[in-house]
């Protein structure tokens, strides 16, 4: 492995570069590392039950300095999404966080639980979930009346934690399909949007960026579609295994963080 010319990493958060609130071995040398060399690091992460100010928080706490400008979510390339597609003046039924609905509010989109005025249903990650919410969905998707849209934030199936994993949005998305037959238009990773505002937020070429993560079915896929290189960490959900499972193939696999550090100098 090769990391010598890489000057933009793309990082997943949850299982790569901690889990809950233990930050992995090495992870503060790798960031210092990245910018040393004189390059850039972003947070790019699917879970979009949290605003950025509360992913700042929380790198505060594990001695991480980090500003708004240091993260892409779901949620923004959602928002991307739906202002690209002219969506942003429909009525949303957000079934996510406080912390989600609100963030969508600030920015202007019109939210209801009215399910009779709703166009479009947006899923997020939430662990606030509630059998009425989950009802609320049922009932958007099967109105007759009208054709309600269904979009959802990102797929990953579980969340990594400190004692194994907890249900994710893609887990509710199954649960959904289950009960209604219908599946959502899925934003985040593995879509290759948020790799690719990076490079074109921050100005670097392909070859001179990498992501890493986890989850091959979301960060690696993530890497593969927008023709950059992936590396595969084996500190979260991920395990080697899955590779024959999903076809998915990174260009490097490893460890952890602290293996990616090995290789820089």
């Amino acid at each position: 492995m090769n990391l010598k010319d890489k000057r933009l990493y793309l990082l997943d958060m949850d299982g790569t570069i901690y889990i809950d609130e233990t930050l992995f071995d090495g992870t503060l040398e790798f960031l210092d590392s990245v910018k040393k060399n004189g390059g850039r690091y972003i947070f790019l992460t699917n879970n979009s039950s949290k605003g950025t100010e509360t992913y700042i928080e929380k790198m505060n706490r594990l001695g991480i300095s980090a500003s708004p400008e240091d993260f892409l979510t779901s949620t923004d390339a959602t928002v991307h999404y739906l202002i690209k597609n002219n969506l942003k003046d429909k009525t949303f039924y957000v079934c996510g966080t406080e912390s989600l609905r609100n963030h969508f509010k600030s920015l202007g989109f019109k939210l209801s639980e009215n399910t009779d005025d709703v166009d479009v249903l947006l899923l997020g990650y939430d662990t606030e979930l509630s059998y009425k919410k989950l009802e609320d969905c049922c009932k958007l998707l099967f109105r007759k009346d009208k054709e309600v849209i269904y979009i959802a934030t990102h797929p990953d199936y579980v969340c990594p934690t400190e004692y194994g994993c907890a249900p994710d949005c893609g887990s509710v998305i199954e649960m959904l399909k289950t009960a209604t037959g219908k599946t959502p238009y899925v934003v985040g990773k593995p879509k290759p949007d948020m790799a690719l505002l990076a490079l074109e937020k921050f100005g670097y070429k392909k070859e001179e960026a990498c992501i890493i993560g986890d989850r091959l079915y979301t960060d690696i896929a993530c890497g593969v579609n927008a023709g950059i290189d992936s590396i595969f960490v084996l500190s979260g959900e991920g395990t080697k295994d899955d590779i024959d499972k999903y076809h998915i193939h990174p260009t490097y696999i490893v460890d952890g963080i602290k293996d990616v550090l090995k290789n820089m100098k």
